[in-house]
């Protein structure tokens, strides 16, 4: 059976409502990451009143893939998931306590992609049910920061970020009042491994959730388990 004209009307505008609240968030973040990654870039005179870890390598270029291979159900409600990512990541090593250095990140992910199993239509009538296939999706993590423990070749670290997921159809679930655009954190341990003084591996795992954080009435949420590997070059 069709959606009534009017709830298909008040549905559209909803969802163009949330995604406007979405990109107006996005923006902001945006301009906090810029803002931050400006001081950055201020010699060091100017650093030094800002960050007090000021001996190099203080920049970290990252590319990074991971893959979780089921989704549980944390914060999320939804299962029966799996995830792939991939993309790059920028870390500036701005303060330290002691033998903990901690770092301003961010980062991008052009490819974002959440694989859904077999599920009713719940828009339309026809088909029914709609086969398993992968939802595409780029991410953006403008603010974050990593705590890197110790100052040997091997080194582990915890990492937390947070931005937003913006993907080709509403996620985790294709539902009326289900968004596209949604937001996006991660935390987790893992290991660096030095190779040289330029160049560094790392492996870990993340915690990783998708939601709408309730901008709807509907927000089934997903919980991806990531283990990732990343290629850094330090500078």
């Amino acid at each position: 059976m069709q959606m009534p004209t009017t709830a298909r009307y008040h549905t559209g505008l909803t969802n163009t409502i949330h995604r406007t609240e979405g990109i107006a968030l996005l923006r902001t973040t945006s301009a906090v990451s810029l803002m931050l990654l400006l001081i950055a870039s201020f010699p060091d005179e100017a650093q030094a009143t800002v960050c007090s870890a000021l001996s190099a390598p203080r920049h970290d270029f990252q590319l990074l893939a991971g893959y979780s291979p089921v989704s549980s159900t944390w914060i999320g409600r939804t299962e029966d998931r799996k995830f792939v990512l991939a993309g790059f990541t920028y870390s500036y090593r701005c303060w330290k306590a002691r033998e903990v250095g901690i770092s301003y990140t961010t980062g991008v992910f052009p490819v974002a992609a959440l694989l859904q199993p077999a599920m009713p239509n719940f828009r339309a009538s026809t088909p029914r049910i709609i086969p398993e296939h992968a939802v595409y999706g780029v991410g953006v993590l403008p603010v974050g920061f990593t705590a890197h423990f110790g100052r040997h070749a091997i080194q582990p670290f915890f990492e937390m970020r947070g931005g937003m997921i913006a993907s080709t159809e509403p996620v985790p679930i294709n539902a009326p009042d289900s968004t596209g655009l949604n937001f996006l954190f991660d935390l987790g341990p893992g290991m660096r491994f030095k190779v040289g003084d330029h160049h560094a591996v790392s492996m870990g795992y993340k915690f990783l959730h998708i939601s709408n954080a309730y901008t709807t009435n509907f927000n089934p949420g997903v919980d991806n388990n990531v283990i990732f590997v990343g290629l850094s070059v330090l500078r």
